[in-house]
């Protein structure tokens, strides 16, 4: 499989800004050349690039808008401080077009929809598509207040679909109980974006019954870069030594090796890279992507007993 190591980048444009909660930037880019935007399915994510860097976002409007709807949470550093600080109406950026990791099953015929703060921007945007096909599904939007949960207004016309729980007055949700009643046979399927801990939890609730699935994405890498080995270039040739603590992505970076990224934390699957030898703790948290063997994620990948991993670069 040729793939090329060189991210394509193309010029957007900000076209509204607002606060969607506390601490939650909303923006809608437009293109900002005569190339349309590239299509996108509910549950897919860009990368948008910033003179402070790059940041991966979810896209959490409709895929028939002639704009994407982005949700950027401040998060003190980076680009997401870059954008809070400097997007405006007219705001030129790049972005790479947009990848799905985590999307709505085709097979399934009833979605349960769990959403943990700034998570609701995948979700939002599965519920307004399910809801446009007239499919059984129903959401539970979780955040400590309604001034913290971001598009809470874009529910409106489906609010007889969405639980909102607030745990600054409420306390935690008992999930099992909450959604219980919306599980409907063994093809429902369960969709959750969120803290980790919020997925540990659901997934612990559904865990050994069988049904349903669970389908989730992180906001944080549970892999730890531990142990050094070797990698070596199969295309390119050389081998170098990757240190503990030391991302292979890192590596390869410091030998001029360009591959695109986004996270650097396991969670977005834009450095996907063939595998060609080598056994890997893949080291990623796209629980729920369909993930070929002969693939992996630099960023997090580590070899297994001592082996070289040799990757297709």
């Amino acid at each position: 499989m040729e793939v090329s190591v060189l991210e394509s980048r193309f010029p957007v444009v900000v076209t509204a800004a607002w606060t969607a909660a506390r601490h939650v930037l909303a923006l809608d880019v437009g293109a900002d050349s005569d190339r349309a935007l590239p299509g996108w399915t509910p549950g897919g994510h860009v990368t948008i690039h910033t003179p402070a860097g790059s940041c991966s976002l979810s896209l959490c409007g409709r895929p028939a808008d002639d704009r994407w709807r982005l949700g950027v949470r401040n998060r003190g550093d980076g680009a997401a401080r870059w954008l809070h600080d400097n997007a405006t109406v007219g705001t030129s950026l790049e972005a790479s077009s947009p990848s799905t990791t985590f999307g709505i099953d085709p097979n399934s015929d009833n979605h349960v929809l769990i959403a943990g703060g700034v998570g609701i921007t995948p979700i939002l945007a599965m519920a307004l598509e399910l809801a446009e096909r007239g499919a059984s599904w129903h959401l539970l939007y979780i955040g400590s207040s309604r001034q913290e949960m971001a598009f809470l207004d874009h529910l409106r016309g489906v609010r007889e679909r969405v639980t909102v729980w607030e745990t600054a007055s409420r306390g935690r949700p008992d999930v099992a109980a909450l959604v219980g009643e919306w599980i409907e046979g063994p093809s429902t399927v369960v969709y959750c974006c969120g803290p980790a801990g919020l997925i540990e939890s659901v997934s612990g609730v559904f865990s050994g019954t069988g049904s349903p699935r669970v389908l989730s994405e992180r906001f944080a890498a549970t892999a730890d870069l531990e142990g050094s080995f070797e990698v070596e270039l199969g295309r390119s040739g050389g081998r170098a030594q990757v240190p503990a603590g030391v991302s292979v992505l890192d590596v390869l970076e410091e030998r001029g090796v360009d591959i695109p990224w986004s996270c650097r934390a396991g969670i977005c699957g834009t450095c996907e890279t063939p595998l060609l030898a080598g056994r890997t703790d893949h080291g990623d948290s796209l629980v729920g992507m369909t993930r070929a063997a002969d693939v992996c994620f630099p960023c997090v990948v580590r070899a297994v007993d001592g082996d070289v991993i040799v990757l297709d670069v």
